[in-house]
């Protein structure tokens, strides 16, 4: 008799000491839900930011910033990645934590546990989402560089137009004006009518002559000064005689217009040229300058009354 009582009062004793964890189960369940949606949604921004960036193209391999820029863009999507998958492992290690406080039947330590879990987790997703704006921000630098770099091309295209344009001459005034982008042929008195430029000039200054009956020139032929003088000279007066024959068939400027054409050789340069063996680049663009045609109006036209 005294053995049964004792064994009831045992039971009554455990029974006491058991905790009810239903209440505390439902709230990891609805934690660890919660948790999961907000990595997911995460995930989802990541993804598309992930896309956004890989549609960026690879700078050219002299554009040192722009490189910079995408190599940081990668390094901070890969970022964007590993965080992502952190805040995963770690709702699952922590599943395992609080599963493990379950066993123990203990809702205080259960609680716990699930505190760790939403701390761990917002600290990730708190790296994430720092990550995100770096993200953001790399993007925006990238479309600016690209911007900058479009109006440079623009800017550099213009300067070239612009560079091979025609001289402006006022056919009213005597004076002298140099047509340096009627190019020949290396060596040669033969016109260079493939050059983008060379027409273009030819054309102006048949159009100049054309335009006012009354105007004469003389034209004169220019060459870099390496190589030979006389040598030099010669080829300068046969490209004016060249010019001339151009603008008197082709231009259909009256042979009359055209007082004389000479040539100079090196004699006169416009900017100095670099000895040979210096800088090669400096010392083609100042040979390419000096060889030219000197167009000098004698007669004006009459200034319009």
């Amino acid at each position: 008799m005294h053995y049964r009582i004792a064994l009831a009062v045992s039971a009554l004793a455990l029974a006491a000491c058991t905790e009810d964890l239903a209440p505390i189960t439902k709230t990891w369940t609805e934690t660890n839900a919660a948790l999961a949606a907000q990595v997911a949604e995460l995930s989802k921004t990541v993804g598309e930011l992930k896309a956004k960036a890989g549609g960026v193209a690879m700078p050219s391999a002299d554009d040192k910033d722009g490189l910079d820029l995408k190599a940081k863009l990668d390094a901070a999507v890969a970022g964007l990645e590993a965080g992502v998958a952190d805040a995963q492992k770690l709702i699952a290690t922590g599943g395992t934590s609080v599963n493990g406080a379950l066993a123990q039947g203990k809702v205080a330590g259960v609680q716990a546990a699930i505190d760790r879990v939403k701390a761990d987790v917002a600290g990730a997703l708190g790296k994430v989402k720092t990550q995100l704006s770096t993200v953001e921000g790399l993007l925006g630098d990238l479309d600016k560089h690209a911007a900058a770099l479009a109006e440079q091309a623009k800017a550099a295209a213009a300067a070239a137009a612009a560079a091979l344009a025609p001289p402006t001459v006022d056919a009213t005034k005597a004076g002298e004006t140099d047509y340096p982008n009627i190019r020949f042929k290396d060596g040669s008195d033969e016109l260079d009518l493939d050059n983008p430029a060379t027409r273009p000039s030819l054309e102006a200054l048949a159009a100049l002559l054309t335009g006012c009956k009354d105007i004469a020139v003389e034209l004169e032929g220019h060459t870099a000064k390496a190589g030979d003088a006389k040598k030099n000279k010669e080829l300068s007066t046969k490209r004016a005689q060249a010019v001339a024959k151009h603008l008197t068939t082709v231009g259909k400027v009256a042979a009359g217009q055209i007082k004389k054409s000479v040539g100079l050789g090196g004699e006169k340069p416009v900017v100095e040229e670099p000895e040979a063996g210096g800088d090669a680049e400096a010392l083609k663009q100042a040979q390419a300058r000096n060889e030219r045609i000197r167009v000098r109006i004698v007669k004006p036209c009459p200034a319009p009354k």
